[in-house]
């Protein structure tokens, strides 16, 4: 019974993701380019929304970029950076245009994040109060360990990055005292 309960739900977790307007040049995998340096393939997202009676267009591109710096993972596995690119316009003028890279997340990144991460997304999560909420990472290369953040873009085309720690308590792992507890039941 709980398998089907977990198909269900995943098969309407996909539904509602809904189809997307994604042009994404290359494979979905990571590439290896002639030195040895893999790569995320380059990216290219458009997408527009209705902010009251505003529409908002936003485009998110990236690609690997040569004038970052190289990431070593601890096996020696060479990877470029990314940069990610941001243009947002309003009613047909343009509100938003800036990249970013990992630098930009460096003060609120731990140590080993910001010698072993890259940036590795963008995409836009929910529009509030005028503002846009865009989620992005920081990830270690092949990994499910990340930073995550969000960017938010004012309505009068200010930003700012906080620490995204909408983690649903669910999600999180038991303290240590509450394992101890969980082992007697």
């Amino acid at each position: 019974m709980k398998r089907f309960l977990i198909i269900g739900l995943g098969l309407v977790f996909l539904a509602s993701c809904g189809p997307q307007k994604i042009e994404q040049e290359g494979s979905d995998q990571t590439d290896q380019d002639n030195d040895g340096v893999w790569e995320l393939p380059n990216y290219a997202y458009t997408d527009s929304l209705m902010q009251g009676s505003h529409k908002v267009v936003y485009a998110i591109t990236s690609e690997g970029d040569d004038e970052l710096p190289i990431v070593v993972d601890e096996d020696g596995t060479k990877y470029r950076d990314n940069r990610w690119k941001l243009v947002i316009t309003k009613d047909g003028k343009q509100l938003f245009n800036r990249s970013f890279t990992k630098a930009d997340f460096k003060s609120q990144l731990p140590g080993d994040f910001q010698k072993y991460g890259l940036m590795d997304g963008l995409r836009f999560n929910h529009a509030e109060e005028g503002k846009l909420y865009f989620n992005t990472c920081v990830s270690f290369p092949d990994s499910d360990m990340s930073c995550p953040f969000f960017l938010i873009i004012g309505p009068d085309g200010s930003y700012r990055i906080e620490p995204n720690n909408t983690l649903d308590e669910d999600d999180l792992p038991p303290a240590p005292d509450q394992m101890e507890e969980q082992g007697d039941a």
